[in-house]
């Protein structure tokens, strides 16, 4: 049987035990702690630049024109052989009709406008517009042909629009690549910097993917040395482009 003494040296001993464990598991997670906190502080925070030329896949280009006179049902019949010049020269120039998009009539009463110019006479009275659009693939075909309409002006067609959207619409199928290469020239500024700290760069602590922009190639705002965007010189679309993308990395360093 045994002794109140007996009962008092277990209880003892797994008091003992239960200190003893508890001791280890707190120093465990203080020590796992400061290593966690002297990682965070030994990183270094980058940012990759990557760009890529590329050519416009789709074109927006619009067609405007105007007629003036004093009667509607008139203006309507001419601009709607207009309408019907305009898209027989641009199949003649190989655009398929499905290409070609008829726009919206939009008429002006120089009379009905209180604040008229005081040379509006009545057989200037109204002002009748419309746009044509052209959607196409055949990005080189509108670039070549949008210097051509000279000839529509030939046949009385008084044009007051000409402005094409050359887009890229395959990012997609680049992103991949593109944001590798920034990766890759983050990852060589970050080497760059532990070389010099005298440590070697270890994994990513985290990483924050930019915007992918894409411009013309020709006008492309100047970089500098943090990739980011300048101002543009002209806002003109082209048919050549520049995709580009900023990563920022935060790397550890190991010593």
């Amino acid at each position: 049987m045994a002794t109140p003494d007996n009962h008092t040296a277990k209880a003892n001993a797994v008091l003992g035990v239960l200190v003893a464990l508890g001791l280890l598991g707190a120093g465990y997670f203080v020590s796992n702690t400061l290593y966690k906190g002297r990682l965070a502080s030994n990183t270094v925070t980058v940012k990759g630049f990557a760009e890529r030329d590329v050519r416009a896949d789709l074109a927006l280009w619009q067609i405007s024109y105007s007629v003036t006179g004093d009667d509607l049902n008139r203006l309507h019949s001419q601009s709607n052989t207009n309408e019907a010049a305009l898209a027989a020269f641009l199949m003649q120039k190989g655009f398929s009709r499905e290409e070609i998009r008829p726009g919206d009539l939009h008429v002006t009463d120089l009379l009905a406008n209180e604040y008229r110019s005081n040379n509006a006479t009545a057989d200037q009275r109204y002002i009748l517009k419309n746009t044509v659009t052209v959607r196409s693939n055949k990005v080189g075909l509108v670039d070549q042909t949008t210097h051509a309409l000279n000839d529509l002006m030939a046949q009385g067609i008084v044009l007051t629009g000409n402005n094409v959207d050359f887009e890229f619409t395959k990012l997609n199928d680049i992103k991949k690549p593109v944001l590798r290469a920034a990766t890759e020239n983050a990852r060589e500024a970050a080497q760059q910097f532990a070389s010099d700290a005298g440590s070697t760069v270890g994994s990513i602590q985290s990483a924050n993917q930019g915007f992918f922009s894409v411009v013309s190639r020709d006008t492309a705002a100047a970089q500098n040395t943090n990739g980011e965007e300048q101002d543009y010189a002209s806002h003109e679309s082209t048919i050549d482009k520049r995709v580009r993308v900023v990563v920022t990395l935060t790397y550890y360093l190991d010593k």
